[in-house]
């Protein structure tokens, strides 16, 4: 069986969430192999790609991260091999996480084009490993339509696309995809392989995460590291303004304001706030540290103004974690209710 090449129409479209979604409803033996890292985390002693340990953990890969990666920076790669040397390194990197698999997955950079640079974009990989390709596309309707046209384009008589995956896909978008979408890519004799629905669940981050993303200090509250984020606050305004909207009660929010706010600070540390996220480096009055400790409120600080702090934690993508189990019950039902599997392991 070819290997097949999972890439994307943009970054964050959800290939991992694909991926294995595919291999937790396939009883065929899976390998998981991702030459451009790009979720770098510290795990027993080594440098290693988060998606790694996730496969490895929830499909029994026994593929180390040194082996299924060829690094995480682009100049790094580019200085250690000549652009002739990658194509051959990335065979054997390859070869050696196939071996005793019946298909493995190669999960490209950050979307279709990413990695040109290294000779590590999709087209180029699909070459030298002799794979099909499967698309992930996310976002409009006519976004999906324009970026999955533009990337067949690329492919003919370079590569085998097998379909593409719909992801993240909104009630209201489904009909006009289900009714437009889908004849116009049919028409162009691209498969339409499945359409996962949105789920919040999947789009939520922990408050570890950003503490781990934003590098930022724990100042107080560590007792509520894992608590979950559903909706982010950003503190402009008074408490007292604060407190007279609807979402500043919601539970699971962050708030994200200046450490001189104590007004503001001291209304957000009630039970229906996840975390606070204090920016400009200014750490607030210890009694304030002492009510969070108390309340197992995590306080963050970082460095950076309000507005960039606001605008990296909106951009952030939640990763999904070994432990995460409910997670991986949701992608595995959703998967095995939504996708052709047979089709896009078949090719």
């Amino acid at each position: 069986m070819k290997p097949l090449v999972i890439t994307s129409t943009r970054t964050a479209a959800g290939k991992t969430t694909v991926g294995l979604g595919i291999g937790l409803n396939t009883s065929l033996k899976l390998g998981y192999f991702k030459p451009l890292g790009d979720h770098l985390v510290y795990s027993k002693k080594h440098l290693m790609d988060l998606d790694t340990i996730v496969y490895s953990e929830w499909l029994g890969q026994d593929c180390i991260d040194e082996e299924c990666c060829m690094g995480f920076d682009s100049q790094k790669i580019t200085s250690h091999w000549i652009p002739e040397e990658v194509s051959g390194v990335l065979k054997k990197m390859y070869d050696q996480c196939a071996e005793g698999k019946d298909v493995v997955f190669v999960e490209t950079g950050r979307n279709f084009s990413y990695g040109g640079m290294m000779g590590l974009d999709s087209v180029t990989m699909c070459k030298a490993l002799g794979a099909d390709m499967l698309l992930v596309a996310e976002g409009n309707v006519d976004l999906i339509v324009d970026k999955t046209l533009a990337v067949s384009k690329c492919l003919e008589n370079n590569a085998n696309l097998v379909g593409v995956v719909i992801n993240k896909c909104d009630e209201n978008e489904r009909v006009r995809l289900e009714e437009v979408g889908i004849q116009v890519l049919e028409k162009a004799n691209i498969d339409v392989l499945g359409i996962l629905p949105r789920q919040p669940i999947l789009e939520r981050i922990d408050v570890d995460q950003i503490l781990e993303k934003l590098s930022a200090k724990l100042v107080a509250g560590s007792e509520g590291e894992k608590r979950r984020v559903d909706t982010v606050l950003v503190g402009a305004l008074t408490a007292l303004q604060a407190m007279k909207m609807p979402k500043f009660h919601q539970k699971n929010k962050l708030v994200i304001t200046g450490g001189d706010r104590l007004d503001l600070i001291f209304a957000s540390l009630s039970p229906e706030t996840s975390g606070i996220l204090l920016t400009n480096n200014i750490v607030p009055h210890p009694k304030v540290m002492a009510k969070a400790d108390e309340l197992g409120i995590p306080i963050l600080s970082v460095p950076m103004d309000t507005y960039t702090t606001a605008k990296a934690v909106h951009k952030m993508i939640a990763d999904i974690a070994p432990s995460d189990t409910e997670k991986k019950e949701l992608i595995k039902d959703m998967a095995g209710k939504e996708l052709n599997v047979k089709s896009i392991l078949e090719g």
